[in-house]
């Protein structure tokens, strides 16, 4: 597969697949694609994400790129926030056998020391439940039979400032913390605001759809979502959620594609084995 730019998904992501096993009676089947902007100074961009499939948990995490203008790179509070969050996953497995993504995120957050903000949405399943915390405008969604049955809602001040990480504010004590219950056959599908910001949620059904009647991999998915935000995103013309919004909010005229780091992951839910 290509991107628009006519370089290959596998040239420029990082991609996975793995099971998720659940202690209860499903798994996850999941996969991911992480696209940073084409940025020579930020060659890893300022998204980072995980997948822990003996821990039945993943994230999402974007640094906010306002720090650039301080000279400094986000990303490096995205990458340590979520190697923090792996830590507490690892550790809470250890202590009691399972996974509390709240304080997963808590305990990320009191460790991460470097300068930065970013925004994280973490999930895990249990028992048939998935549990998920959210800060900002990462997030997840819900499919049921190729139809969005729930969407994250996004964390934010105003128009394009959303809820963030850093150290020293307390917008982790406004971590909205998500409980649903799960089916075999749904499909979770979670991301930055790379792609919310440039894929509508029809258009992320019909994607969706499209993946079950093909029967394609977690993986395959991933990237073929991932392949149609790009697209959207450097599409000077596409009447994006991003323009949606902005329009909304007086910025009359704006139109086209918001160009960012885009992060995707699709995880599957089955009977586990």
């Amino acid at each position: 597969m290509t991107t628009a730019q006519g370089t290959t998904l596998d040239e420029i992501a990082f991609q996975k697949d793995n099971t998720y096993i659940s202690p209860g009676t499903l798994k996850f089947v999941a996969g991911s694609i992480y696209i940073p902007k084409d940025n020579p100074s930020k060659p890893q961009g300022e998204d980072d994400h995980f997948m822990l499939p003996e821990f039945q948990a993943f994230g999402v995490a974007d640094g906010v790129g306002g720090w650039s203008r301080k000279g400094i790179d986000s990303g490096e509070y995205s990458r340590q926030l979520m190697h923090n969050t792996t830590d507490s996953i690892k550790r809470q497995m250890n202590d009691k056998g399972s996974v509390d993504p709240k304080t997963a995120l808590h305990e990320a957050f009191a460790k991460t020391e470097v300068k930065g903000s970013s925004t994280a949405c973490i999930i895990a399943l249990h028992k048939n439940r998935l549990h998920a915390v959210n800060v900002g405008d990462s997030g997840f969604v819900h499919f049921r039979h190729g139809k969005i049955i729930y969407r994250s809602p996004i964390q934010q001040y105003e128009f394009n400032c959303p809820y963030q990480l850093e150290k020293g504010n307390r917008d982790i004590d406004l971590a909205e913390e998500i409980e649903r219950d799960v089916s075999s056959g749904d499909i979770i599908v979670a991301g930055t605001d790379g792609l919310f910001d440039n894929v509508h949620n029809e258009e992320l059904e019909q994607l969706v759809r499209e993946g079950e009647e093909n029967s394609q991999s977690s993986e395959i998915l991933a990237c073929k979502i991932a392949d149609f935000a790009l697209k959207q995103a450097m599409n000077k013309w596409a009447v994006t959620p991003f323009a949606v919004e902005s329009v909304k909010n007086g910025n009359i005229g704006r139109i086209g594609g918001k160009m960012d780091d885009i992060t995707v992951i699709v995880a599957r839910l089955f009977p586990a084995e």
